[in-house]
This record gives structure tokens, C-alpha cells and sequence, in this order.
């Protein structure tokens, strides 16, 4: 128990409570004895007023019963008293008030207590000797005296008795004082036996710990810590030590790291460089098969492996396709491997990282792999946007081929694989996207070109046969006149269309100057009244791609006015808002309802909103029969307007 701090401090702690206590109760002790000391001396004092009262009462004549009571309570109380005194017991000590009265043990008082009892004998035989006598009697005087010189003897001897019994009192007190001295002495002896194990049990330890401290805190991990003490600075003091020791281990793998970093960091280097030219020559790849054989190729490369393979999941069904390996053909036992639950192919699918695999740690193995190949082999999940495409497997017939770097090797090298995959797609995705916008862009200028071109030559022959049908030659003459300049118009925009196929960099113009030439030229064609409006002070220079299908909405809108609504009037007005272009082509016509689908073989409508989806715009029809159309195709600025 003492061997513990707490022990040692509980320990003090008891003894000090315990002296405390023991003090407490001698000094109580000590209060009560003196206390009944105090009643007995004063007992003891009370029996010479006794003496004197009997040796008055016995002088005087004793003829009423009042003075003879007093003789015998007096008489009565006195061997009361001297009973008490000498046997221990209850005496009188006020009226109708007794006191017990203890029996000494002391000697000396026993022995004055005797002399009193012999000497109380014949004062009382020479008090009855003197009541019996008359005072005339020869002999009074000398029974007088008589009882004198005894009550001088007994009143000396109760002195005696009262003076022994302070002494036994103040012996009493004297112990106590001296039991107080010794509870001081023993309290200053545990003051300074606490200070002592304050200081060996926990001053002492601690700056031997602080020193230890020192030491560490100076890189010292050699001197090894061991602080003698309590338990529990031993515990501190071991804690202490393991510090130490864990400090110098990790010193130790420190200084070996150290020594090993530059040819760590050169073989990493190597990694990731070789790592870095296969990501790059695998992404450069847009075809699906290149983008597989090379993934596959370039892991058997880099991981050093005997057989690799890429398998791709099916959508359909719960298995893995093989796509491409590289290694030899009998590498592969089949083209396929089904997904079933607790086994590898599902742990593959399932894992964040690569999974090393040996013929006699995984359950089946990779079922493509023929068991040459499974004694080493690692797979690893193919994912893209979260989601599970693929796998990437590496074998080789040698055990624990792969070690734990080979693992995230593998694992970007599957990152990487599933990155190119998605870029391949989207590439060819991107192929069909652009081939059908291509398709759709030169449908959408023949029918703006071409188509329109076709249909005003259609009526322009037949005004011609209609007016030679009349014998109106010269108008016939003029017409086929305008006819033929249709004709070289048409050539040289179909020239124009095939130089805008031609040429990737179309120059940038100003677009209400082309929108105005384009009023113009429906104006002049058409002998239609068309009015241009253009609230745009400074050139406005869009890209030519927003221009050409700007150009090419205003075109489609005003032929449909011209050929379908028959109008007397057309406005194409172009304004600039804040952050947008608004262009307006309206028309008194006929109108149409425009909540009704277009006529089979009418693609007006459709291609404007395409074009203006291509341009981020909006285009809105609004039209009722015999009120007139307006279409306003809306979009935004870019920072050149």
C-alpha cells in the first residue's frame, strides 16, 4: 500500500486526523477530570465549615430542636462526605442535589482519609460528651476545650486531605499538559514526515523526470529513463522510457528512409514518367479497338505481367465480355465470365483499387485466366462518372509477381484506360453528332438557297408562258432576262455555299449591313415593299457562324411571307437590347394559325428554331389568320457587338 504516492499521502493524511482526534479527546478528558477534582476539593473544603459549624452549635445551648437539626445534618453530612471521600459514592453537595463521588486510588489520600475517619471518631464522642453536660458543670470547660483541640486536629487533617487532592489534581493537569506537548511533538514530526515524503515521493521524481524531459527535448534518446519512486512514477517514468524508445525507432526508420529516399524517389520518378507517356499515348487514341489494345499492351509493358486483358461489362446481363488481351493465346479460356456473388469478379467490380490474386488465396480467380496464369494476377475495376464499365486484369505464371506498388499502378493504369474509353466514345459520338449537323446544315441551305431559288424560277416561267400564251413578248423578254440573272445569282451563291464549306475561317462582317443587303435583295426580286429598320449605331460584328444562321432565318421568313401570306407591306427591323440582339420580320398577310403543325413537306418553321437553338437564341411565331406574322428571333451578344 505504502509502495504508491497515494498510499504514502493517504497514510500521512490517517495518522495526522488520528493525532487530532486523540488530542481532542485528552484534552476532554482532562476537562471532565478536573472538573469532578474541582467537586471533590470543594466537598473536601466543605467538611471544615462542618467542623466549625458542629464546634459552634455545640457550644451554644441546644435547647430548641431547630439548633439540634442543624447538629445532626451537619453531623450527618460530614460522614455523608467522608463515606464518599473514602469508599466512592453519592453524597449531598446542595440542597436535594447529590454528587457521585469516584473512589481514589491514591495512597497518600486513603491514608489522611483514616486519620480523618479516627479523628472525626473522638471529635464526635467529645461533642456527645459536651451536648450531655449541663454548662454549670465543673467540667464544661474542659469538654469545651477538649472539643477545640479535636476539631483543631480534624480541621487540620481535612486540610491535609483537600491539599492532597489538589495535588492529585494538579499532578492530573500536569499530564495533560505534557500529553499536549507530545501531541505538538508528534504533529511537528508529521509535518516534517510529510514534507520528507512530499519531497523523496514527488519534488524529487519530478525534477529527475524534468531532467529526463531534458534530455529528450535535446535529442538524447541513448540514456534511457528510470525514475525510482512511487508507483505511480514509475508508471510516468516507463511511459517516459517508451517515449523514448519510439522516438528512436522512428529516428532510426527516419535516418534508414533517409538513406533510401533518393533511390525510392528514382524508382518513382521511373513510375510515374513511364506511367505518364502510356496515359498519353493511350488518350491520344480516339478509335475504341486502338484505345484497347494499347491499354492492354501497355500494362503487360509496365507492370511486367505475362497476360493482360481488358474485359467491358454487359449492360444487358451480369458478365464480363473480353474485349482485347495481349499475351499468348492460351492465355484465355473463354470470352466471357459471369458475375456471381461472393467471389473474385464481384470483389473486382466492388473495389475501390486493384486486387492481388493468387491460385491458392482467391476462390475461382479470374474464370477467363487459364490456371498457367493464376498464380499471380491482379484485377482492377474500370470506372467512369461512378459507374462500372469494365475490368483490368494482368497475369503471370511466376508467384507473388505483384507487389503492393504494382497495385496502384494498376489502378491508375484502369483510371486511365476508363478515361480514354469515355474520350473515345464521346469522340465518336461527337463524329455522329457533327455528321448529322452537317446533314442538317446543308438540307437547311439548300431549302434557304436552292429550294428558294427553284420556286421563284418555277413562277417566274410561269409568268413567262403566261404572258407569250398573251403575245406580250417583251414582258415574256424581260422576264426570262430576270430569269437568267436568277439564274448566275443562284450559281454564284451555290459557288459561295461550297467556298464556305471550304473554308474553316470565314471572315468576320458587319451584320445589319448584310441583313439590309438581304431587304434589298427580296425587295428587288419580289417588287415587295420592304421597309429596313436598324436601331444599332455601331457596326455590329457577330461571329460568322451567328451571322450565317441569323441570315439565314431572315431569308427562310421573308420567302414564307412573300410566297404564302401575300403581303403589302414587310418590316425587318434589327435592335440591340441589353446583352441581346432581337431581329423582327413582320408582315400584313394573310397569316396562319400557328398553334397547328406545319403541312407535311414544310420545314420552314423547324429549321429557324434549329437555327436559332445553334445560336443559343429563341425564335417565337406569332400569327393569326388575316392579322398578319411576326417573327422575332432572339439571342444574345457575344463581346465583339
Amino acid at each position: 500500500m505504502l509502495k504508491s504516492l497515494q498510499g504514502r499521502l493517504g497514510a500521512l493524511f490517517f495518522a495526522f486526523v488520528l493525532l487530532v482526534l486523540t488530542s481532542v479527546g485528552a484534552t476532554f478528558w482532562g476537562v471532565k477530570t478536573q472538573q469532578k477534582d474541582a467537586l471533590i476539593i470543594n466537598l473536601a473544603g466543605r467538611q471544615r465549615m462542618l467542623i466549625q459549624l458542629m464546634v459552634r452549635l455545640a457550644g451554644d445551648e441546644l435547647e430548641n430542636g431547630a439548633a439540634s437539626a442543624m447538629m445532626m445534618d451537619a453531623e450527618n453530612t460530614f460522614e455523608q462526605t467522608l463515606m464518599a471521600l473514602e469508599h466512592g459514592g453519592s453524597t449531598l453537595y446542595l440542597p436535594d442535589n447529590f454528587v457521585l463521588i469516584p473512589e481514589t486510588n491514591n495512597l497518600e489520600i486513603l491514608e489522611a482519609l483514616r486519620d480523618v475517619r479516627q479523628s472525626w471518631g473522638k471529635f464526635r464522642t467529645t461533642i456527645d460528651a459536651v451536648e450531655a453536660m449541663p454548662a454549670a458543670e465543673i467540667g464544661y470547660s474542659a469538654a469545651i476545650e477538649e472539643l477545640e483541640t479535636q476539631s483543631t486536629i480534624l480541621a487540620r487533617q481535612t486540610d491535609t486531605v483537600v491539599q492532597l487532592y489538589e495535588a492529585d489534581s494538579t499532578a492530573k493537569l500536569n499530564l495533560l499538559r505534557n500529553i499536549q506537548l507530545g501531541f505538538l511533538f508528534f504533529a511537528l514530526m508529521l509535518l516534517a514526515g510529510g514534507a520528507w515524503v512530499t519531497r523523496q515521493s514527488l519534488l524529487k521524481p519530478l525534477a529527475e523526470l524534468g531532467v529526463a524531459a531534458a534530455h529528450l527535448g535535446g535529442n538524447d534518446l541513448e540514456t534511457p529513463v528510470q525514475v525510482q519512486g512511487p508507483e505511480e512514477i514509475r508508471k510516468l517514468s516507463q511511459s517516459f522510457d517508451g517515449m523514448r524508445l519510439g522516438l528512436k525507432s522512428a529516428q532510426r526508420e527516419l535516418i534508414d528512409l533517409n538513406n533510401t529516399l533518393e533511390k525510392r524517389v528514382f524508382q518513382r520518378t521511373r513510375e510515374l514518367e513511364a506511367l505518364n507517356v502510356v496515359s498519353q499515348e493511350i488518350t491520344s487514341r480516339l478509335d475504341i479497338q486502338q484505345v484497347l489494345s494499347s491499354v492492354t499492351g501497355k500494362t503487360s509493358e509496365l507492370l511486367n505481367g505475362d497476360i493482360s486483358f481488358l474485359c467491358l461489362l454487359d449492360a444487358s446481363e451480369p458478365l464480363l465480355k473480353l474485349q482485347t488481351f495481349s499475351g499468348a493465346r492460351d492465355a484465355a479460356v473463354g470470352d466471357t465470365t459471369i458475375i456471381k456473388k461472393h467471389d473474385l469478379t464481384e470483389t473486382i467490380i466492388n473495389s475501390s483499387k486493384a486486387v492481388v490474386c493468387g491460385i491458392d488465396t482467391c476462390r475461382e480467380g479470374c474464370a477467363i485466366l487459364s490456371k498457367k496464369y493464376r498464380r499471380s494476377h491482379m484485377a482492377a475495376p474500370l470506372r467512369s462518372n461512378d459507374q462500372i464499365i469494365g475490368a483490368l486484369c494482368v497475369g503471370s505464371t511466376s508467384t507473388q509477381k505483384f507487389s503492393d506498388e504494382s497495385i496502384d499502378l494498376l489502378t491508375k493504369l484502369a483510371n486511365t484506360a476508363a478515361i480514354a474509353l469515355e474520350n473515345a466514345r464521346l469522340y465518336e459520338q461527337a463524329e455522329r453528332i457533327a455528321t448529322l449537323e452537317e446533314r442538317r446544315r446543308i438540307a437547311a441551305d439548300m431549302h434557304d438557297g436552292l429550294g428558294q431559288t427553284f420556286s421563284y424560277l418555277g413562277l417566274m416561267t410561269d409568268q413567262v408562258v403566261e404572258l407569250l400564251s398573251n403575245g406580250k413578248n417583251q414582258a415574256a423578254l424581260e422576264r426570262l432576262h430576270l430569269t437568267r440573272e436568277t439564274i448566275e445569282k443562284a450559281t454564284g451563291n451555290v459557288r459561295k455555299a461550297i467556298n464556305r464549306l471550304m473554308d474553316e475561317n470565314p471572315i468576320n462582317s458587319d451584320l445589319c449591313g448584310q441583313l439590309q443587303d438581304v431587304a434589298k435583295e427580296f425587295s428587288a426580286q419580289h417588287n415587295a415593299i420592304i421597309e429596313w429598320r436598324c436601331d444599332v449605331v455601331s457596326p455590329c460584328n457577330c461571329p460568322p457562324h451567328v451571322n450565317e444562321q441569323v441570315i439565314h432565318v431572315a431569308r427562310e421568313a421573308l420567302t414564307n411571307a412573300i410566297t404564302h401570306a401575300h403581303p403589302t407591306r414587310i418590316i425587318v427591323q434589327f435592335t440591340k437590347r441589353d446583352h441581346a440582339h432581337e431581329l423582327l420580320v413582320a408582315d400584313n398577310g394573310k397569316g396562319f394559325d400557328s398553334s397547328q403543325p406545319s403541312p407535311n413537306g414544310h420545314f420552314g418553321l423547324q429549321i429557324m428554331k434549329a437555327r436559332a437553338m445553334q445560336i443559343d437564341g429563341h425564335l417565337e411565331v406569332k400569327s393569326m389568320s388575316e392579322t398578319g406574322t411576326q417573327i422575332v428571333l432572339s439571342f444574345p451578344s457575344s463581346s465583339k457587338d
